[in-house]
């Protein structure tokens, strides 16, 4: 099987991330510049030539109109594991970071996260086979080519992994505006697994449950609160500003 990548920024990461392609379409009316002239240079590295198709063709291929007049076909995609995810850890020599989606929605919102989970340094990212938003070329696009860069496990039982992550001694900690603690204010060092809920409802009661910590935002304004992927990245950067500052590792 095959799928497609669209975005000149994602069809390059994945290119630079050595993913095996098979063709690479552009659009007759896409203008050359800097970037596309890049990312060509990238596909005859990967010894592929550009083939050209009009603009109708190409969004008809993709499936949505985010592919910036570039098309890559690539092979399917391999997925990791929590032994793959935590080796990585051990080989980068600090306490593992890991994120963790429970049913999000919207391709969007999981590209978002996943391009804030790799700036933010995580090791992997685990989310469910199942009820989940897919990983099309839209959330792709959305990850700006994070997607290409990170150990994505997808995982048969959730909370079967949850219960292997603390087993393997990460706290699980999520965003819940109903928690008293917040989360500016919590200590985020250590091994860590930030959870993620769905958009609309949040975190089932049962991974709600497993978690260690839960934690709130303070908010000054009249909004509630803040969106999967936000909150998430927000948790996140925390995580990762708690390490800077106590030079943990």
């Amino acid at each position: 099987m095959t799928e497609w990548i669209g975005g000149r920024r994602p069809v390059a990461e994945a290119l630079a991330a050595g993913r095996p392609a098979h063709r690479l379409l552009v659009s007759s009316t896409a203008k050359p510049n800097p970037e596309l002239n890049a990312l060509l240079a990238g596909a005859r590295q990967a010894s592929l030539s550009a083939e050209i198709v009009s603009p109708d063709r190409l969004s008809r291929i993709a499936g949505f109109d985010g592919h910036q007049g570039v098309l890559l076909e690539v092979g399917e995609r391999r997925w990791s594991d929590l032994t793959e995810v935590m080796a990585r850890a051990a080989a980068r020599g600090h306490d593992p970071f890991v994120l963790v989606l429970e049913h999000l929605q919207d391709p969007t919102n999981l590209g978002t996260l996943l391009r804030s989970a790799e700036a933010a340094g995580v090791d992997g990212v685990v989310f469910p086979e199942r009820g989940a938003a897919p990983l099309t070329a839209a959330a792709v696009k959305a990850s700006a080519g994070a997607s290409e860069h990170l150990l994505l496990a997808r995982v048969e039982s959730l909370g079967a992994s949850l219960h292997e992550l603390k087993e393997l001694g990460l706290r699980l900690v999520a965003a819940d505006q109903e928690a008293q603690a917040s989360a500016w204010e919590a200590d985020l060092t250590g091994p860590m697994a930030i959870v993620v809920g769905s958009e609309g409802s949040g975190l089932s009661g049962a991974t709600k449950r497993r978690c260690d910590l839960l934690v709130q935002f303070p908010m000054a304004g009249r909004v509630a609160s803040l969106n999967a992927a936000t909150a998430g990245a927000l948790l996140l950067f925390e995580v990762v500003r708690q390490r800077s500052a106590g030079g943990a590792r």
